[in-house]
């Protein structure tokens, strides 16, 4: 089952030659193909696959060293970098992950870490927010409520919310937390098919319901309300992602 995520923030785009390679290489190296401490395939290796030139490799390869997962040894060239390395919260890490189909541990701990964050996001916005922070929070939810289920706009408007809470918190350094936040959501979301009407409705009382407790400037309900959200969506999403493996195994047999 392959998860294709639209990733925002980042460098890469299909189309460049540099970016398919960079794509290759990585998600080698998240599966296990190309373990750690392994030679990194060079261009020669991946001709097979995709068409290779030197200087897209190179700066590929720079590309992936910049994000922990290649490193390069004096004498011995550039190997596949130990997991403990890898930068984890970045939106194209995180993006190959999703592509390489997730297993429910990382999964579970992305969830963890949204739980350990957004609810304390939520908290400060609540204390915090101006009235302009109140405005975009709103309109990203008016977004959520009047588009149809998981169409793009909805999806925009979703993360359009989570994002205007973090702004809202007024705390640079947790802000720069939000992207990783946001491709976890995005990811979830592409698991849910459109007519999923039970996880929408339910998603958007959560949504409201936070937002509410912002309106109030309550911080201890809002963080319990998203700490709320945040269970109520991991659960979905193991439920949906364990139904798809299901369906796939079934297509096997």
């Amino acid at each position: 089952m392959q998860l294709h995520v639209k990733v925002r923030a980042t460098r890469l785009n299909p189309d460049r030659l540099f970016s398919q390679v960079a794509h290759r290489l990585a998600v080698a190296i998240i599966t296990g193909a190309s373990p750690a401490g392994a030679l990194l395939p060079n261009e020669d290796d991946l001709k097979g696959e995709i068409s290779v030139s030197r200087t897209a490799y190179r700066e590929a390869v720079k590309f992936l060293s910049g994000k922990g997962l290649v490193e390069a040894r004096p004498k011995s060239g550039t190997r596949v970098a130990p997991r403990e390395t890898w930068n984890l919260l970045d939106p194209d890490v995180l993006a190959w992950h999703f592509k390489a189909d997730p297993n429910e541990k990382f999964i579970r701990d992305l969830f963890e870490l949204r739980l350990f964050v957004e609810p304390s996001a939520a908290r400060l916005a609540a204390q915090r927010r101006s009235d302009a922070d109140l405005r975009r929070i709103e309109a990203a939810f008016r977004g959520m409520a009047e588009n149809p289920p998981y169409a793009e706009p909805t999806v925009n408007a979703d993360l359009a919310f989570h994002e205007a809470i973090f702004a809202a918190t007024r705390n640079p350094p947790l802000q720069c937390l939000a992207p990783a936040v946001c491709a976890t959501i995005q990811w979830s979301l592409f698991l849910k098919a459109p007519d999923d009407q039970f996880f929408f409705t339910a998603s958007l009382i959560d949504h409201e319901r936070v937002l509410d407790a912002i309106v109030q400037r309550d911080g201890d309900l809002a963080a319990a309300r998203m700490s709320g959200l945040v269970i109520d969506s991991l659960n979905s999403t193991l439920r949906l992602l364990a139904g798809r493996a299901g369906a796939d195994a079934g297509k096997t047999a």
